[in-house]
């Protein structure tokens, strides 16, 4: 896990809001982390949000213009 410093330079926020931010995704159980500890403690739980469904993705539901489907773009263009 990154520090507080690399985060911040990776996301463009403030320590501030990714400390906030930490404090959500704990308490929504997504990641094991105590607000007394330093970042880098950070235990993820779950990496994906819930509820949503995996099972099509845009690219599937994707069409281009000429009627065919998604790839027909990567091999005939």
């Amino acid at each position: 896990m990154p520090n507080i410093k690399e985060l911040g330079r990776l996301s463009g926020r403030q320590p501030a809001e990714i400390i906030k931010g930490f404090k959500v995704l704990s308490a929504e159980h997504y990641i094991d982390w105590d607000a007394s500890t330093l970042i880098e403690t950070t235990i993820i739980i779950e990496g994906w949000e819930r509820n949503v469904p995996y099972e099509k993705t845009p690219q599937q539901g994707a069409e281009s213009g000429s009627g065919g489907t998604n790839i027909d773009y990567w091999l005939y263009h």
